[in-house]
Parts: structure tokens; C-alpha cells; sequence
């Protein structure tokens, strides 16, 4: 499977000259299957706006995973060509996490927030929640481990024919249960992409905000026998320049490090 960057930053897209080498939209991943043509997408992040014109014009079912319910995950949704086009049929799947429901997508579209109600989508999309195990979506095996992230989030491990992708954007490391849990789940992946979003220097004044550091990735990767780090949900604004400072300093750590970016793709 080929595995694309659509957004890699998170909070916010801010888009700023210093830092569009890397992209500015928020989180989306696509994940294709070479064989079968089907795709999964990761998060609905800005990032999703560009997914849509590369999957034809042919109505088609789209499996879209939420990992949570933040605004920087899912303020694509609305802009997605899916739902706009007849006869497409797309599911989200999202966690199952606290007193969330199905109706969840509806309020997205509700005024004052958005002009088209969600009952006027000429595909509107359906709704699964899912629980942290083993299952199919859309053609694709998948399991789900939970994170350590205010209002919760899932990481994802995807079965590739030549090895896993893991997908753990949003953890904040420091409870041990859960990082131990998490790192039995992703030990052996081929590829990994985690939060990266804070430096190490500033994560003291961060505590409690649910991100990791370039370093913990880093290390993490080092000692759960990964393949390939994606560093990814770079902190807005985040210059191009200090990307490739944080990944020298990350090689230092674990060789194998990169910096995600918009348009990176690589095979599982």
C-alpha cells in the first residue's frame, strides 16, 4: 500500500513562507491499497481538501478513520468532495470515546456553523464508532490502542503487505499504563507517524496538552524496533529551517527519522 501525506501540521493551518516547504493544512493521510485501488483516510483535517480530486470521478466508497473529535482533525469534513457528489458513499469510523454518538457529523453541519445542513448533502456520509481492537475497514485490517490525549484519541496499526503502518498522532507520553500498552501495539511497525509537536524545551510550559516531542518519538521508535519515524502534527508556524535542525537532532536519536510533508508519500 502507498501511504500519502494531505496535511501534517496541528492546532491550526497557518500557512507562513518560512514553513510551506512542509505544508500548512492540518492532519490527513491516505492510505491506498496498489492492488485493489481502495483508499483510507485518515483524519479529516484541512489537509482533506486535496484528497478529494485525486480519487475520480466514478462514485466509490470512501472509509474515513477519525483518531478523535478535535477541531484540527476534523475541520476538513465539511469541504470534502464526497458528500457533494451523488451516488458516493463514504463511512467515518471514529472512536468510541466518552458520551460521543453518531449524530456527532450532524452538528458539524448545523447552522450558524455551516450553510449546507447535513440532510441536503447529495451523499451524506454514514457514521461507525468503533472500540480499541481488531477489525476491517473498507478492505483494509486495522487495529485501535488507546492514547493518552484531553477527551481521548486511538492509534491505528494498518496491515500492509510488506509490513504495519502505525498512525499515533496526538500522545502525550507520562502515563505509564498507557505508554507501555501503546508501545506493545506499535512495536515492529514498518513505518510510524507520531506527534511531534513540541521540542523538548518546550513541553515543561505544555504538560497536560496531549502532544509528545521529536526526542520521545525518537527515542520510542529506537526501542520498540520500527522501521521508518514520520515525525508528523508539527507545530504551526514551525519553520522549514528548525524541521531540518529537529531531524538531524532526531538521526542522532533514531537514524531513521523524517519530517513529515505534505505531498511525502512512501510504500508499506
Amino acid at each position: 500500500m502507498i501511504v500519502r501525506f494531505w496535511g501534517v501540521r496541528g492546532s491550526v493551518p497557518w500557512s507562513t513562507a518560512g514553513s510551506i516547504g512542509h505544508g500548512c493544512n492540518t492532519p490527513c493521510v491516505e492510505v491506498r491499497n496498489t492492488v485493489t485501488d481502495e483508499v483510507l483516510i485518515l483524519d479529516a483535517g484541512s489537509g482533506i481538501v486535496g484528497v478529494g480530486p485525486t480519487l475520480g470521478a466514478e462514485p466509490r466508497s470512501i472509509p474515513l478513520l477519525l483518531t478523535h473529535f478535535h477541531w484540527d482533525h476534523t475541520q476538513g469534513l465539511p469541504f470534502f468532495d464526497a458528500f457533494y457528489k451523488a451516488a458516493w458513499k463514504t463511512t467515518i469510523f471514529a472512536p468510541r470515546l466518552g458520551t460521543i454518538d453518531e449524530a456527532f457529523v450532524q452538528t458539524i453541519f448545523d447552522s450558524p456553523f455551516y450553510p449546507v445542513p447535513y440532510e441536503n448533502l447529495p451523499s451524506a456520509p454514514s457514521v461507525r464508532l468503533v472500540e480499541a481492537r481488531q477489525g476491517v475497514v473498507g478492505g483494509f485490517h486495522v487495529r485501535a490502542e488507546q492514547l493518552n490525549h484531553p477527551g481521548g484519541c486511538f492509534a491505528y496499526r494498518i496491515k500492509g503487505a510488506a509490513g504495519d503502518l502505525v498512525y499515533a498522532t496526538d500522545h502525550e507520553f507520562g502515563n505509564p499504563a498507557i505508554d507501555e500498552a501503546f508501545g506493545d501495539f506499535a512495536r515492529g511497525a514498518s513505518h510510524i507517524i507520531m506527534d511531534a509537536h513540541f521540542t523538548p524545551e518546550e513541553l515543561p510550559s505544555h504538560k497536560g496538552w496531549g502532544h509528545g516531542t521529536w526526542r520521545q518519538c525518537a527515542e520510542f521508535a529506537a526501542g520498540h524496533d520500527i522501521g521508518t519515524l514520520w515525525l508528523f502534527h508539527h507545530k504551526p508556524g514551525r519553520s522549514d529551517e528548525d524541521m531540518v535542525a529537529i531531524v538531524e537532532d532526531a538521526r542522532r536519536v533514531f537514524p531513521n527519522s523524517r519530517a513529515a510533508g505534505e505531498g511525502d508519500a512512501f510504500e508499506v
